[in-house]
């Protein structure tokens, strides 16, 4: 036993030093004392734990964070980590098919309901249920639902970060146009009024110098479709039996936001190439995205010019709409060890490990009781405001799901028939009515076909 309460006892004691306030500690370290005592009068577990990934600079800093507390409590538990080369879902789908698909798989929402379509993944619920340690009540539920199928009660992906889509700004750029920073109170009235401001220096072709909002999401789901509920409106029924695309308060939803590029002239245009991400250039002044970007902005900037992140502009509905996407990790259907794959994916959701990735600036904590942690509030800016990505949950929205044979917002007929509409407005061979109309008639005949 000795040889295991050292082994259990030094690498946890050192992880709570580092990441946990002195108010909390006395807390955490009686929490730790229970682990160390479990780990110690139980029976020393031995095996592998084989593990699927992608080989990603974000995601690798997390599934070393994962891997540093599990083996802590399963210092005999070897762990195999395979990167997926190529197609990851094809992957999956093959190794699935094999019967030698590893225990624990990286995943994201993208991935959600395929996998659970194709019978993939195990339901967490029972686990987390029975979990004495695991506090599910604590995650945010809207970060959950990125884990969840839409009609299903299960929960198949644990999240790594509370991901809403962010406005990120370039302050330096705002100032020099003479703009307002962006505030909690904007709606996109005065983003478009500011943004023409930025966009007013131009060089000798008559480009603007700075756009005031990149493209770099101008398909993505977590862009587009907040407009819709902002608007009033949605992409699907309630009961998931009718594409809206073509509603009148979806049709304004999406003028509104084409508007950005085809009639102020604020965003990006398609196929502009600055040589690099536009945002790290100073290229554009404003970029959509997740907490998770923040270290690589702060590496990349540097004092090239000072940035921040502020709420999404309000919507007609009084509301900062936006989307959230994350990844996260599940549990092969098929394992043959899902008890050790289960402690090893909960560990994403302990307090210990959210505050590493969000002192890392790797994400924003996904858990209700860190919301006001100073931890992570206060950390070394840029940003400065990083209750931003905590306060921006409250309004965010999360991806409807379609029948697995029509696609979803990522892939397949849905994906495309949005993306090709879009498209086709924002490079002006179709009017908003005449693209998002055919939306609904690509969509509609699968939905009436599979749709239940």
């Amino acid at each position: 036993e000795k040889p295991v309460e050292k082994v259990v006892e030094k690498p946890v004691e050192k992880v709570v030093e580092k990441t946990v306030v002195v108010e909390k500690e006395k807390e955490v370290t009686k929490v730790v004392e229970k682990v160390v005592e479990k780990a110690v009068t139980a029976a020393p577990v031995k095996g592998e734990l084989r593990i699927a990934s992608i080989n990603d600079p974000s995601v690798n800093a997390v599934m070393n964070i994962l891997l540093a507390g599990f083996s802590a409590v399963y210092p005999e538990v070897k762990t195999k980590l395979e990167y997926q080369i190529g197609d990851y879902a094809e992957k999956v789908y093959a190794q699935a098919a094999a019967g030698n698909l590893p225990d624990v798989i990286w995943s994201a929402d993208i991935f959600t309901v395929p996998f659970v379509g194709n019978n993939v993944v195990l339901d967490l619920m029972p686990f987390a249920e029975k979990d004495a340690t695991f506090k599910l009540d604590d995650i945010y539920p809207a970060i959950l639902g990125l884990g969840r199928v839409e009609g299903n009660p299960g929960l198949f992906m644990l999240p790594a970060s509370l991901d809403v889509v962010t406005m990120y700004y370039n302050k330096t750029a705002f100032e020099k146009a003479g703009a307002e920073l962006p505030s909690p109170d904007w709606t996109w009235d005065d983003f478009i009024r500011n943004g023409l401001k930025i966009i007013a220096e131009k060089d000798k072709t008559g480009k603007p110098n700075v756009w005031a909002m990149s493209n770099a999401g101008w398909s993505w789901w977590a862009w587009v479709c907040p407009w819709l509920v902002g608007y009033g409106s949605d992409y699907l029924s309630k009961d998931g039996k009718k594409s809206m695309w073509s509603e009148p308060k979806s049709l304004e939803a999406m003028e509104a936001y084409t508007s950005l590029w085809t009639k102020h002239g604020i965003a990006m245009p398609l196929g502009t190439d600055v040589g690099g991400d536009p945002f790290i250039l100073g290229k554009v002044a404003t970029f959509f995205h997740i907490p998770g970007l923040r270290k690589s902005f702060r590496e990349n900037i540097g004092d090239k010019f000072e940035w921040d992140v502020q709420l999404m502009p309000k919507m007609p509905d009084g509301k900062h709409r936006t989307g959230m996407g994350t990844y996260g990790f599940s549990i092969y259907a098929k394992s043959k060890q899902p008890q050790l794959a289960w402690d090893f994916i909960k560990y994403l959701c302990s307090p210990t490990a959210q505050l590493i990735i969000a002192k890392s600036y790797a994400g924003a904590p996904l858990l209700k009781s860190l919301a006001n942690d100073p931890e992570w509030l206060n950390l070394p800016p840029p940003p400065a405001n990083n209750r931003a990505f905590t306060d921006g949950a409250a309004d965010a929205i999360l991806p409807r799901t379609y029948p697995l044979e029509c696609g979803s917002l990522y892939t397949g007929e849905v994906n495309q028939a949005i993306s090709t509409a879009l498209e086709s407005v924002l490079r002006g061979k179709a009017t908003v009515q005449e693209a998002f109309t055919e939306v609904d008639k690509r969509i509609q005949p699968c939905l009436d076909k599979h749709a239940k």
